[in-house]
């Protein structure tokens, strides 16, 4: 979260009356314009961000205090909740727009008031304006009032160009930055509010902020006798302190021979060591979070073609398993007939061989057995005399006579 600290004051100088006018909103969202009762105090920017305007008036018979009076109040006008649409902080052009806008405004108004009093004929107001909004300032400013950063180690930057005679030859070429400021030309503007010879035209400007950084709103009356340097030397050793800085910024103008009003209004962009480093483990936890979703969906994926390569091989293997089941159900009701049949018929020849087998062995005994006369005794050479023989001894010793 941006945070900030803000102080801002004006000094008459050596002139009789302070035509100069500035305000400070530290919170938009509360439309409260009034300086912080400690200017210390570490303030954190709302949602509608916080403003500072400095201007500078102009014009004889306190008609320039009354110029820059009506350009702070319609900028006060201009930002209150009620007048501020939300959808002006949707986008930087929008944004610059209604500065534009509001920059407008206050001319009109100014120049209304010229027309009803007629004695204050000639008035007219600078005025700069810084709204910062996140970590974006935007500049507007019409005049030579300026808005300066200062970010430490890198020194001191413009953020506005004066609308000036002078910068004008600058910008050509023709002058240096101290012979404009010594030039005896420098009070002369091209662009102001209450100008009768143009319309008001601002510029604005989009400028990204940094840590610890400054922004500072003057009026000429410190710009117009310091340099560039003294006001970067004041606002790098008093960074700490922002009324300090405002003080000592005063002196130095004073000091260099400043005669006008001198009008300056300070913010330090600033942030805790516990603000910056929550906001440095925000990215850590983060990116340790998207390792996460990271391994997580990567499981999800391989899960998920696990799942499908599953379902894959059941589709491939399935068929088959059910070719082979209907296969051996065939077999139970043919093809196992079929191998049951054979296998008793080749089972039948063996015994059938066996069998012969066996009578061909009884019979080969048997004829052998019958060959010698009887089982287990050896054949004699001459059978036919033994059965003669035989014969006579049964009948007597004669021959039987048979049929």
């Amino acid at each position: 979260m941006v945070s900030f600290k803000l102080f801002a004051g004006t000094d008459v100088g050596l002139r009789d009356n302070n035509e100069d006018n500035f305000t400070v909103s530290p919170d938009l969202m509360q439309n409260e314009w009034m300086m912080p009762a400690d200017h210390q105090q570490v303030i954190p920017l709302g949602e509608r961000g916080c403003l500072m305007v400095v201007a500078d008036g102009m014009g004889g018979q306190n008609a320039g205090e009354v110029a820059s009076a009506i350009a702070i109040e319609t900028v006060q006008s201009m930002f209150a909740p009620e007048n501020l649409p939300d959808k002006v902080l949707s986008k930087p052009s929008s944004i610059k727009d209604y500065l534009k806008k509001v920059v407008s405004k206050a001319d009109s108004n100014v120049k209304k008031y010229s027309k009803e009093y007629p004695e204050a004929e000639g008035l007219g107001s600078t005025i700069v304006m810084a709204w910062v909004i996140g970590n974006k300032a935007y500049i507007a400013w019409l005049g030579d009032s300026r808005a300066y950063a200062l970010v430490s180690g890198q020194g001191i930057k413009r953020l506005s160009k004066d609308h000036s005679y002078v910068q004008q030859l600058v910008d050509e070429g023709k002058l240096t930055d101290i012979e404009a400021m010594n030039h005896p030309n420098s009070n002369i503007i091209t662009r102001s509010l209450g100008d009768t010879s143009q319309k008001a035209k601002a510029d604005v400007e989009e400028y990204s902020l940094q840590d610890c950084e400054i922004i500072l709103l003057c009026s000429d009356g410190l710009c117009g006798v310091c340099t560039d340097d003294e006001i970067a030397g004041v606002l790098t050793e008093e960074a700490n302190d922002l009324q300090v800085c405002k003080e000592q910024l005063t002196d130095i103008a004073l000091d260099n021979g400043g005669s006008d009003n001198i009008t300056i209004a300070l913010m330090q962009i600033s942030c805790n060591e516990e603000e910056k480093g929550e906001e440095e483990k925000k990215p850590r936890k983060h990116f340790c979070k998207k390792i996460l979703f990271g391994i997580f969906a990567l499981l999800v994926v391989v899960l998920i073609g696990l799942f499908s390569m599953n379902r894959l091989f059941q589709k491939v293997s399935t068929p088959s398993k059910v070719q082979t089941t209907d296969s051996v159900r065939s077999l139970g009701k043919s093809d196992t007939s079929k191998v049951t049949k054979s296998r008793y018929e080749q089972q039948t020849k063996v015994k059938q061989k066996v069998q012969k087998l066996q009578l061909q062995e009884i019979k080969d005994e048997v004829q052998q057995n019958l060959g010698a006369g009887s089982f287990g005794t050896t054949p004699k050479e001459h059978p036919e005399e033994e059965i003669t023989e035989s014969k006579g001894k049964n009948n007597g010793g004669s021959p039987t006579q048979t049929d």
